[in-house]
């Protein structure tokens, strides 16, 4: 195809084509194209197949025109990525399109590329590994988070509501918008919990089993229910079942536990909180020795990657919500806020996996087939499946390399880190 390819570099990761290509080439596609369409036009006047190519023409010249500028436009990427060994990372998005009759048509396919990274001093970073003191403070807070795990809920069979009762109501209400009523059965919630809406826990205090309590709530306008924000509702709640929460004694949990007295799971819990705080000193380390390599190698992220760590996160998010029953369209979620408010740290997982694939390529980095099939053993104990079947559907999902590069991103950390000046604090 004869037509003028240029290769703008608008930034380091972000590339257009631009391309020009000669009105009579586009008028020559149109006509190739107008045969095709009087081999299976309908036109009044003419039997089937013998419609003249100049009525076609005419007839369908819009659709024409559209259809030779898209065959165009794909034909010139096609070239284009043979031509100059182009790598995109994203589709080519189509813009600046100039399509008139008799005149050149012209137009540019905008895409991105990763942006060429040379890393430096990725050797020798120095950090202090700070550990968290156990205490015996922290010990007992563990002792205390067990207790409440196994707390259990007795019903109260006389007695007012207070603080850390668990009620089960009936509630009705009404809009002041409109008057629109509602009914929830069977809701649930902790009186002077952080998670229950303060009013309730206000206005259920002090009633008794059976008893129903009205009062209205107002609503700020940035609650998180969108049908509530910014409205008053009247509510009418009847208490149904109260329940007290019953911590079980710290003797009976050690017992119940596996450890022979509260003194032996104080220890056990104690050398736990260790390699816990050991964990998380060379977590913090690892990550301060990237942060360290990061602010040293300045690097354009691409959108595309962004978008797309981004669209991860959501998908957790609703796989999450899903699990637990929630229709993630339904749920009271700001989908664009909680994705605005992620995109930070989508930018900087980008830059940190460009950074480390840039660093693997510099330092010969990669994981092996051994290494891959050791990891998917340790995965397929977890998930009980079989290792062959959980390839299997890796594969099919095309996440076996993205898995590849997660691997080898870690042994590029781990390199760094062996590299590094570990101060201990």
């Amino acid at each position: 195809m004869d037509l003028t390819l240029d290769i703008i570099e608008v930034t380091s990761c972000r590339r257009n084509l631009v391309v020009e290509v000669p009105a009579e080439q586009v008028e020559n596609e149109i006509t190739e194209l107008a045969r095709s369409y009087a081999r299976r036009a309908t036109v009044p006047g003419f039997r089937p197949g013998k419609v003249p190519l100049a009525v076609v023409r005419q007839r369908y010249r819009a659709e024409l025109r559209s259809d030779a500028t898209q065959q165009i436009v794909r034909r010139s990427w096609e070239e284009a990525l043979k031509k100059h060994r182009l790598e995109p990372i994203d589709e080519p998005v189509l813009k600046d399109l100039s399509n008139e009759p008799g005149s050149p048509l012209r137009f540019t396919l905008s895409f991105e590329v990763l942006p060429s990274l040379e890393v430096t001093g990725y050797k020798q970073v120095t950090v202090t590994r700070t550990k968290e003191e156990v205490t015996e403070e922290s010990v007992q807070a563990a002792i205390e988070a067990l207790r409440e795990r196994d707390a259990q809920f007795i019903p109260v069979e006389e007695g007012e509501i207070r603080d850390g009762h668990l009620v089960t109501m009936d509630v009705e209400g009404t809009l002041d918008e409109g008057g629109k009523s509602f009914r929830e059965g069977n809701v649930v919630c902790i009186v002077g919990s952080p998670e229950t809406d303060p009013a309730f826990s206000e206005n259920l205090r002090g009633a008794r089993q059976g008893e129903t309590r009205s009062f209205e709530v107002a609503y700020p306008p940035d609650y998180h229910r969108k049908q509530y924000a910014g409205k008053r509702v009247r509510y009418s709640a009847t208490i149904g079942e109260i329940k007290e929460k019953v911590l079980p004694e710290p003797e009976d949990l050690a017992r119940e536990l596996g450890s022979e007295s509260l003194e032996s799971l104080r220890t056990r819990l104690r050398d736990e909180l260790v390699t816990k705080a050991d964990r998380d000193a060379e977590k913090k380390a690892r990550d301060a020795v990237l942060e360290e390599i990061l602010q040293r190698n300045s690097v354009e992220v691409p959108q595309s990657l962004v978008e797309a760590e981004m669209r991860e996160f959501a998908g957790r998010i609703a796989g999450n919500l899903a699990r637990q029953g929630i229709d993630p369209g339904k749920a009271s979620i700001d989908w664009r806020r909680l994705l605005e408010e992620e995109r930070p740290n989508a930018e900087k997982a980008v830059r940190s996996a460009l950074v480390l694939d840039a660093i693997a390529r510099q330092e010969g980095i990669r994981v092996t087939d051994e290494e891959l099939d050791a990891e998917l053993e340790k995965i397929a104990d977890g998930t009980r499946k079989p290792v062959a079947a959980l390839r299997a559907q890796m594969e099919k999902d095309e996440q076996i390399q993205s898995f590849r590069d997660r691997l080898r991103r870690h042994k590029v950390l781990d390199f760094i880190y062996r590299n590094a000046n570990i101060n201990r604090g």
